[in-house]
């Protein structure tokens, strides 16, 4: 049947209750109580075309959850500039249960006109999740000569946290079906020993699709990111912690100023006041001369992988399937620093693994000359194209100024 028009009105609710703490100095058990739709995939409520313009409702199930956060201590002696080392072990645990229902055989018609994915009835859901998250801290030994009960300063020497990991426990009932419901789990690392430091690697655990009896557990590296700076007040505070140096004082301060100019655009342009090009032209305005900024090196690296298509044959034997397999691997390098007192260098680059080359770059140096500032920046896209600007501007009348610009454009002859 064909309806000239087409039209859907979706009304929905849901409700939790947390109930008291159960033992809250170990266990940390929190119990509560869900008002949920007998089944997720549609809302409480629906009109269209297929009610004939009346409100339909699902109706709604109870749904009965528990969690605990336990966490664990272990501590180890001290080594170098610590006192102590303590290892802390969180487990993140939630139980939920919600009992079958039967979804109203003309709600489910509304909502699913062709019956292929929502039945009239709604499976019990028992489910378990667990995840994981640890921490090393250490805490340093006080200065000598220190009489004060001031605390000692602590540092987090690793952090890892564990994504949760679901069974279905209704679910492993069915048959040609198991438990499982999770596809992928994904590792996080930090630490304060190197600032930004951040780790991710995610690995996809079944080959197929989770929860089916004939899917093979195999896991397979997905994806992996990671991320740190490098500064000279990076390399003195690793030197004190093996007793080279002193260690810095903390600052008030952010981190090093930005380039004046911003992020290099990907688009060549008319920049500010004359010449430049995507966003790297014409003077720095409000510059203040003079000093500089400390060596800075940001660094990310990032990697996207697919797993290979396999069959088996008769015997069991997994075989490779022919086709490309998608993935790519790419560092991003940033890197701010000052050779003299006046004089100022960035570079920002990128550099991709499976072709092997470094596809843009993007280049300044900036000069104060007492009353004059004198600008120079190149910039190079993947594409080819290239762009170099020179800008000297009197800082007390920056109408008094000689700038020069050059760009090219290459163009891709179309197939």
């Amino acid at each position: 049947m064909l309806y000239d028009r087409t039209f859907s009105t979706r009304v929905d609710w849901t409700t939790g209750i947390n109930l008291p703490q159960l033992l809250p100095g170990t266990w940390h058990i929190q119990p509560g109580i869900g008002i949920v739709n007998k089944t997720s995939a549609g809302p409480f409520m629906l009109r269209n075309q297929f009610t004939g313009g009346q409100f339909l409702q699902q109706g709604k199930r109870l749904q009965f959850s528990l969690g605990a956060a336990p966490t664990f201590f272990g501590f180890f002696p001290g080594i170098g500039p610590f006192s102590r080392i303590r290892h802390s072990v969180a487990l993140i645990m939630s139980y939920q249960y919600a009992p079958g229902a039967a979804v109203p055989a003309a709600f489910a018609h509304a909502l699913d006109p062709a019956g292929r994915l929502l039945n009239s009835r709604s499976d019990p859901q028992q489910t378990i999740n667990l995840g994981l998250s640890q921490t090393f801290e250490a805490k340093f030994k006080p200065a000598p000569g220190d009489t004060t009960d001031a605390p000692a300063r602590k540092i987090r020497l690793l952090s890892l946290n564990t994504s949760g990991v679901s069974y279905n426990f209704e679910q492993a009932k069915i048959p040609g079906r198991v438990g499982w419901q999770t596809q992928t789990l994904t590792n996080t690392f930090a630490s304060d020993l190197l600032p930004g430091f951040n780790l991710q690697i995610t690995h996809d655990l079944w080959r197929g699709q989770v929860g089916l009896d004939s899917t093979k557990f195999d896991p397979f590296l997905q994806s992996l990111s990671a991320s740190f700076s490098l500064s000279a007040r990076t390399f003195a505070a690793l030197g004190a912690l093996i007793g080279l140096g002193h260690r810095p004082e903390p600052t008030t301060g952010g981190g090093p100023a930005p380039v004046p100019g911003g992020t290099p655009g990907t688009q060549f342009g008319p920049g500010p006041r004359g010449g430049g090009f995507g966003g790297i032209g014409g003077p720095p305005g409000g510059f203040s001369g003079g000093g500089g900024r400390g060596f800075n090196l940001n660094v990310q690296f990032s990697l996207q992988r697919t797993r290979p298509r396999t069959r088996t044959d008769t015997l069991g034997n997994t075989i490779a399937l022919p086709g490309l397999q998608g993935g790519n691997q790419q560092m991003s390098l940033a890197m701010a620093f000052s050779p003299t007192p006046h004089w100022t260098a960035s570079w920002n680059t990128n550099y991709d693994f499976e072709t092997r080359r470094f596809p843009q770059h993007y280049i300044r140096l900036e000069r104060d000359l007492h009353r004059w500032h004198a600008s120079f920046a190149f910039s190079r896209t993947a594409s080819g194209n290239f762009a170099f600007n020179f800008y000297v501007a009197l800082l007390d009348e920056p109408d008094i100024k000689f700038d020069y610009d050059q760009q090219s454009y290459f163009h891709t002859p179309s197939p």
